[in-house]
């Protein structure tokens, strides 16, 4: 990393310049693509900086760095030709979210002298991770069968129900980490996230567990968690965990997974970005840098692309909110929501300035901004209706079966069946029939996941346009 004095750039400029430097020798403004998986060494054991792809690429080393700059926003520096983050994380870019997840739960069970956790005694193996119950399915199904030989164990808690005292009982002497999703999927459940940062930073410090936040629903855009709101406080968690081949890639092209983390762990605990990055090579879990490639592109174009997922899944919310044929609706960001009370405190800061340019004033006082009138096409309309948060809602259909829901999705016409989200293009999904379908009954009973229940991906298309196509599906059950 070039030794120039630090500088700050904003949220936007370094989505589109950390990691893109010119080309030196023809001045190209698009990174040439490294698809080399072995390189030149000066002597024996004497490698320029690369040796093989497995360990690191020039194109993933890249996108790393992207990433840690994006992850760790405001605090991060660049330096000063804009091109390279001096912020003191570190990502590591993974094949797929689920490769990102497998080796997370690697290293809580990974020996110490491997840079690992520990496990259950130092030694390695077993080990204990406190999760969030409403996670991803797949992150479900590795926690639960497919981490079982590494003698791994997974307490699943609803965190938003547990309270203090509860949180405190779950954390055992063995725990190793604290896994979150903020949102969770697909309940879209807010963890109390400064609640579970103040019990562990009150534990050891050498020995306290880390805290993960997956924050695919999100991105960077909207969530930081590894930024202090303030110099001297601490961050809200240690590892920002991302599968990419959502609102990062945009795009539904990528698979890709990463994980990030802050400056002060990395300064704290330097094992763990060694254990991550043993895993991630002895694993083979690395990315393909082509991927690598096509993801720089994508992120450079995020902040408008999640600005307008979040004013149409806004403006959706407040549809669905008020629609005969819907029972409940959940999206965080929408005022009447649950969780709304805790969305303006985890609002990132680039968040926070892109809405007050387009009108949003913080703190939130939605009697303040009762100014709109009655024209419900209006941005001083939407600010009335919460802040945007992501582009995911999940809502149920009024009382119907799991044929007339999905009756309801294969009559759209805009708006697409199929599973995950965060693309350009609105999805569409029914958690109880597919990406939830293996969790066992008493789970899914346990968490409300009924036939009826819907995850819709907002995308970018026309707010008009996808407020028409739903009320179809509505119209073709005669809600």
């Amino acid at each position: 990393m070039p030794s120039q004095p630090k500088r700050h750039d904003h949220f936007s400029t370094r989505a589109i310049h950390v990691g893109s430097e010119p080309d030196p020798s023809t001045g190209a403004v698009v990174p040439s693509l490294s698809v080399a998986t072995t390189f030149k060494q000066d002597g024996v054991g004497k490698p320029r900086v690369y040796e093989y792809s497995r360990s690191a690429n020039p194109t993933r080393s890249a996108l790393e760095a992207l990433l840690t700059s994006l992850e760790t926003c405001p605090s991060s520096f660049t330096s000063e030709d804009a091109h390279h983050d001096a912020s003191g994380g570190e990502s590591l870019v993974f094949a797929s979210g689920s490769a990102a997840t497998a080796a997370v739960a690697h290293w809580v069970s990974l020996a110490e002298a491997e840079g690992g956790a520990g496990g259950k005694d130092g030694q390695g193996g077993g080990g204990h991770i406190l999760a969030v119950n409403d996670v991803y399915g797949g992150t479900a199904r590795y926690f639960s069968r497919t981490s079982k030989p590494t003698g791994l164990e997974v307490t699943f808690l609803n965190l938003e129900k547990a309270g203090e005292d509860g949180i405190r009982q779950a954390i055992r002497p063995d725990t190793r980490l604290i896994w979150l999703e903020v949102p969770t999927n697909p309940l879209l459940l807010v963890p109390p996230l400064e609640l579970i940062a103040s019990i562990v930073n009150s534990l050891p410090e050498n020995t306290r567990p880390l805290v993960l936040v997956d924050t695919t629903f999100l991105s960077p855009f909207y969530i930081t968690p590894l930024i202090s709101a303030s110099p001297d406080s601490l961050p809200l968690a240690d590892i920002a965990y991302s599968s990419l081949s959502k609102y990062a890639s945009g795009h539904s092209d990528i698979i890709l997974g990463s994980v990030t983390v802050s400056p002060q762990t990395a300064r704290l605990r330097p094992n763990l970005i060694k254990g991550l990055r043993f895993l991630q090579n002895s694993l083979g879990a690395s990315p393909s840098p082509r991927d690598a490639h096509l993801l720089i592109r994508s992120l450079k174009t995020l902040s408008v692309r999640m600005l307008k997922h979040g004013l149409n899944a806004l403006r959706i919310a407040d549809y669905l909110s008020s629609h005969p044929g819907v029972d409940r609706v959940r999206y965080p960001g929408f005022k009447g929501d649950n969780a709304f009370k805790t969305v303006e405190s985890l609002l990132s800061p680039n968040a926070k300035r892109e809405l007050e340019y387009l009108g949003w004033s913080f703190p939130y006082t939605p009697s303040s901004q009762e100014k709109a009138g009655s024209n419900k096409n209006s941005l001083a309309y939407t600010q009335t209706l919460g802040i945007p948060f992501g582009g995911v809602i999940t809502f149920t259909i009024k009382d119907a079966t799991a044929e007339q829901t999905e009756e309801f999705c294969t009559t759209l016409r805009v708006v697409t069946l199929a599973e995950s989200l965060g693309g350009v293009e609105s999805l569409i999904e029914v958690p109880l029939g597919m990406t939830h379908s293996h969790l066992p009954k008493a789970t899914l009973d346990e968490l409300q996941i009924t036939p009826n229940l819907i995850r819709l991906s907002v995308g970018i298309e026309d707010f008009d346009d996808l407020v028409e196509d739903l009320e179809a599906g509505f119209g073709a059950l005669g809600k």
